[in-house]
């Protein structure tokens, strides 16, 4: 049986969930194509994942008025606060998978009998999708000497493109370009300047803001430039054909980490 926990605590453990309404489904996607005057039909643009919600019927029920209060304490206890929480889900096949997620609704209390409540919990998700709580890394060969690109394969196992992936770029490395060759048009980040030997520079999104954090000097963003897709790197669903070049061929590497997303 399919499981949830969240914020450290089984729903399950409340009562009978008879209901969880958009786990299965996917996320309505936001922005609309291109109305053209005096032209039939529209112009198709890109569109990207919105938030989405997920709700949970659950039928409490204690031994005594009592207890069903108290439980029911503990319940709002738990969705009370504004902060997002972490909400996992267990699948059949022992595969977790978790995003971060609020109550932001009423939770419906019914009380059906001095023992017996229903509540309808809904959960407001920003992220679109869940994430796999098994981290994926692949890590470069060193780059060996010649101006030849080094070839890296990176395998996105989730069920849509990976776009807030963690770079590690760990010198000695000059003017890295890192090329994903799979996409149309191909994704192209260029570091601009010197990673000395031995020290890093980590690329990620964090609270929706790109950062490159140097390990002597601190955020370098400006060094960074792209192009081929809004985010600063992505990755198809499936196997990516990325290559690196640089201009010291002195030794330094690349390595790429994601949690797998999933709708």
């Amino acid at each position: 049986m399919t499981t949830f926990n969240y914020g450290g605590t089984q729903l399950e453990t409340f009562g009978n969930i008879t209901v969880v309404d958009g786990y299965l489904d996917i996320p309505e996607r936001r922005g609309k194509n291109i109305v053209i005057p005096l032209s039939d039909g529209t112009v198709h643009t890109n569109k990207y994942w919105d938030e989405r919600t997920i709700t949970f019927g659950i039928a409490v029920i204690e031994a005594t008025a009592t207890a069903l209060e108290s439980k029911l304490d503990t319940i709002r206890t738990l969705f009370a606060p504004s902060a997002p929480q972490t909400l996992s889900m267990t699948l059949e096949s022992a595969a977790v998978r978790t995003v971060l997620a609020t109550v932001e609704k009423p939770i419906q209390t019914r009380k059906m009998s001095p023992t017996n409540a229903r509540i309808l919990v809904e959960f407001t998700i920003c992220a679109p999708y869940w994430r796999s709580n098994t981290i994926y890394e692949v890590t470069s060969d060193a780059i060996d000497g010649t101006p030849t690109p080094q070839t890296l394969t990176v395998v996105n196992n989730g069920s849509v493109q990976e776009m807030n992936p963690v770079l590690l770029l760990t010198g000695p490395l000059k003017n890295s370009v890192i090329t994903n060759t799979t996409p149309t048009p191909d994704v192209i980040l260029t570091y601009t300047g010197t990673i000395a030997g031995g020290a890093t520079v980590t690329i990620q999104k964090t609270n929706g803001e790109y950062t490159a954090v140097h390990s002597g000097s601190g955020n370098v963003i400006g060094n960074l430039t792209h192009s081929g897709s809004p985010a600063l790197m992505m990755f198809n669903v499936g196997s990516n054909a990325v290559t690196i070049a640089d201009a010291d061929y002195a030794g330094g590497t690349l390595k790429v980490s994601f949690y797998p997303a999933y709708l």
